[in-house]
């Protein structure tokens, strides 16, 4: 099958330090890949991209990039043009208003589906060799909170509280310690340490050296990589129940769920009770980029077929990405 990935994206493919969408992407097309399928892909203006690929200037008409050489186009930002090949779409957010999709949407999870009145869900997945091995006796004595600093919905501050009351220390990767203009914060809290936007292997040890992810965000989580890579090197996870979380922490020995501040920072103090090989597993077995080309791989042969994903096109009413409940204590 020839497979055409378009994002219009000024992030290198493969990214460097951030860009979860484009990592996913990528992992995604090394399996197709190895599965035998031709891929290519169309892109922004990034400073670095694979050899072969096409490069869409701002404002330009994709239709006329995309040619006659896919078998099946996937977007992953839905077009706004006629397109002439057969084609899906995921949706890597959620709705911010009333909203309708496209009948070939393909979303992250199945609450992301849901909530989207959908059906077709693929997750996302990750290549593990990319992520060296889990560390099942850390060293390290801290949490990490491992996502967007200056994002409300992330809540570093509710994580911060929550490390506090279980008299943790909590490394933030995804931030400094004072952030100015939009979006901006400062945090002094003396058991708090800020790393930035760290990625590649200074991101991965820090993760496998961690004694647990907290993140505990505030809003329907589409999917969540923290979580996925957190497990696979061996992290519990301490979050909210929003969103794929629940879907992601499916086994009470990979770590727990609250919207209680107070809750969470109890079951920290617990850290012996979660089972660091069984979260390794968990992400192996339920979230490699093989097992996703393999999801999409059966929404593109229906595409094909002529049969759309969903006879009823997806759809929200209302804002999906606002703040949900969160206690301290």
């Amino acid at each position: 099958m020839k497979i055409l990935h378009v994002l219009i994206s000024r992030v290198s493919l493969p990214p460097v330090k951030y860009g979860g969408t484009q990592r996913v992407i990528w992992a995604l097309a090394q399996a197709q890949q190895d599965q035998g399928h031709e891929v290519r892909f169309l892109w922004g203006d990034a400073p670095s991209v694979p050899p072969g690929t096409t490069i869409a200037k701002k404002g330009q008409a994709l239709d006329p990039l995309i040619g006659d050489w896919p078998d099946i186009v996937h977007f992953h930002r839905a077009p706004d043009e006629a397109i002439s090949k057969p084609f899906v779409v995921t949706e890597h957010f959620n709705a911010g208003g009333p909203q309708t999709y496209h009948q070939n949407t393909i979303f992250l999870s199945r609450q992301h589906a849901s909530i989207h009145n959908a059906q077709r869900y693929v997750y996302n997945g990750l290549n593990w060799a990319d992520y060296g091995k889990p560390e099942y006796s850390p060293t390290g004595k801290y949490l990490h909170f491992l996502g967007k600093a200056r994002v409300a919905t992330k809540n570093l501050s509710g994580a911060i509280d929550v490390a506090r009351q279980a008299g943790q220390k909590l490394a933030v990767l995804g931030g400094p310690r004072i952030k100015l203009g939009r979006g901006g914060y400062i945090h002094f809290a003396r058991n708090v340490s800020f790393k930035g936007m760290v990625g590649g292997e200074t991101k991965n040890n820090l993760i496998r050296q961690s004694q647990g992810l907290l993140l505990p965000v505030r809003w329907h989580e589409p999917f969540g990589l923290a979580y996925t890579e957190s497990l696979y090197l061996g992290c519990p996870v301490f979050a909210t129940p929003y969103g794929a979380i629940p879907e992601i922490v499916s086994e009470p020995e990979a770590g727990f769920l609250s919207a209680s501040g107070a809750e969470l920072a109890e079951a920290i103090t617990n850290l012996s009770g979660y089972n660091r090989r069984l979260c390794h597993e968990l992400a192996v077995e339920r979230f490699g980029h093989q097992q996703m080309a393999k999801g999409y791989e059966a929404c593109y042969q229906q595409v094909l077929d002529g049969q759309p994903l969903h006879q009823n096109a997806p759809y929200a009413t209302e804002d999906l990405t606002a703040l949900l409940p969160f206690t301290a204590q």
